[in-house]
């Protein structure tokens, strides 16, 4: 599903003028507005349905004026508030995916999209911990990406209508009118589409069944997207003996998986360098949690609980976007490095239980605790396999040697991270990425982005709980308990990987030290309601944050 042609007018402070000089190239006005009585400023003939009717504007509406100007169809689509204190982003991006939809059901391909009452930077209520963004900044870029993804439909929809011979509705072309610009046009449309096709590989793994993006079909999918990539180096390994000897919780994982071939894990990496070493900032590893169904393993999710467990992929799914979006950008100021980790957590005679205990790739002797705790078991040896790579990186003669080493794990992992912040991805440092910002950057960056993250904070008691109790083993993987009914429950996981992995002997204080920030996108990467009985949808998240924090 192609993007439509992105276009950017600059209405140079003359906004009628310039809506009246582009009527040839669309086929309708969208107008978005926080204050309806500046609707009249853009449409004069607005001003005779304020006059008549007091709750004109607090709705979406399709108007066809009968003089036909500007259009000859127009629809107003309010933002609602920009000026209290708990206001920001999403007002546009909210606003802006409904807009497109309503756009498509009315027919629109090509609609122009302006604004009645851009915020301007007296509109700040300084969000931001570094202060040096307004909280509205980037509204249109964060407009853009509300249309684009508007029209998105799955990969799954898009292979029905291609076998049934039906069309899907998209627009073929989106303008955009707005006024003082603070960068290029060109700049600012590169980066939206670099972002949107980021988030459209990570919604076509993340959405579909577990059956269309089984670990196999994510990895022939990937496949034809980067097939004609020379900035990002994608390899797989497919031999579940190499997966076994190098990622041994892993592969405890998906044991119950291998009688079934079409369930096979897959790890896949990616690789990108920047073209000039002497400019990279940041040399960054991403571990992304790519768990295709998630049955709770012999620890089995019940009650219902099972459902939805197709999307426990999309940790993966982003950190596979994002390399899109690096892709496309080709950021100068950083070098790197992703992995997948591909598993399917079934049931069966060989499934792993609790009770066992299973050596890590770093040789720690894993106590495991409960087999619905999959996510830390699949992404931890990938974590330790790229603290070994950081370390020869460091001890490397590269120009970028010396930059810092920051590791990410990228999951949907516990519902705890649900329970304690609803719909907001979670972001916690060590000491030497918290000495970094690296939760504040994506802090940062997510809020004015409309990707919202909150900060939460990795302390003592998330390592002691994982402590080992005997001396058959090294680290404990969870308790018996389900992470919404453990304190700190989206926290600990974090403590284990930590030890896991072997990252706690390279700490703040340590002679090579390596960030590492946890991402927990249990909340944000569905939205928090679904129509009906229906599967909520896949958002994305956090591409847009992770793009305006690093690249």
């Amino acid at each position: 599903m192609s993007l439509p042609q992105l276009t950017i007018i600059d209405t140079k402070n003359n906004l009628i003028q310039s809506l009246a000089e582009n009527t040839s190239n669309h086929d309708g006005l969208v107008i978005l507005f926080s204050d309806k009585t500046k609707l009249a400023q853009v449409v004069p003939s607005i001003q005779r349905y304020l006059n008549l009717d007091s709750s004109f504007g607090n709705g979406f509406q399709i108007l066809c004026p009968e003089d036909q100007q500007p259009f000859s169809r127009i629809l107003i689509a309010p933002i609602g508030t920009l000026h209290t204190d708990v206001d920001d982003a999403r007002r546009f991006k909210d606003a802006s995916f409904e807009a497109g939809k309503r756009a498509l059901e009315a027919g629109f391909s090509k609609p122009l999209i302006c604004f009645a009452d851009a915020p301007t930077n007296g509109s700040s209520l300084n969000w931001t911990y570094d202060g040096d963004q307004e909280d509205f900044q980037h509204y249109l870029e964060v407009t853009m990406l509300g249309f684009l993804e508007g029209c998105y439909e799955p990969i799954d929809v898009r292979d029905y209508h291609a076998k049934t011979n039906k069309t899907l509705k998209n627009f073929t072309h989106l303008g955009f009118a707005a006024a003082d610009l603070q960068q290029d046009s060109s700049l600012l449309i590169q980066k939206v589409q670099a972002i949107e096709e980021g988030r459209r590989v990570s919604k076509d793994i993340g959405s579909p069944d577990p059956e269309q993006m089984s670990p196999i079909q994510i990895v022939k999918y990937l496949e034809s997207i980067f097939k004609n990539d020379k900035n990002v180096k994608m390899t797989v390994i497919d031999d579940v003996d190499i997966i076994a000897k190098e990622y041994p919780l892993a592969h405890a994982v998906s044991r119950a998986s291998l009688v079934v071939p079409r369930h096979h894990p897959r790890f896949v990496h990616f690789e990108y360098k920047s073209t000039d070493q002497a400019s990279v900032k940041e040399n960054l590893y991403f571990v992304g949690k790519g768990v295709t169904y998630d049955t709770g393993g012999a620890d089995i999710k019940c009650s219902g609980h099972m459902r939805g467990m197709s999307r426990d992929k999309c940790g993966a799914a982003a950190v596979a976007g994002f390399f899109k979006t690096i892709e496309l950008l080709q950021p100068k100021g950083i070098n790197a490095t992703g992995g997948l980790a591909l598993v399917r957590n079934s049931i069966g005679p060989d499934a792993y239980v609790s009770d066992e205990i299973i050596v890590s790739r770093n040789g720690n002797r894993v106590l495991v605790g409960n087999t619905d705790a999959e996510g830390r078991m699949v992404m931890t040896d990938l974590l330790c396999q790229f603290k070994e790579k950081a370390i020869a990186h460091a001890q490397g003669q590269e120009a970028s040697s010396n930059k810092p080493s920051l590791l990410f794990t990228v999951a949907t992992l516990t519902g705890h991270a649900l329970r304690a912040y609803g719909g907001y991805g979670i972001t916690l440092d060590n000491g030497f990425a918290r000495k970094n910002k690296v939760s504040r950057r994506i802090h940062d960056a997510g809020h004015v982005l409309a990707d919202p993250f909150e900060i939460s904070t990795l302390r003592r008691e998330d390592v002691d709980v994982v402590q080992p109790g005997r001396s058959s083993e090294d680290v404990v993987q969870a308790n018996d308990k389900a992470s919404t009914m453990t304190d700190r429950g989206h926290q600990y996981p974090a403590g284990f990987m930590l030890l896991a992995s072997g990252l706690d002997k390279h700490g703040l204080r340590n002679d090579v030290p390596i960030g590492y920030t946890h991402l927990d996108i249990a909340g944000s990467a569905e939205t928090m309601s679904a129509v009906g009985w229906s599967l909520t949808r896949v958002t994305g998240s956090p591409i847009a944050a992770l793009t305006g924090a690093f690249l």
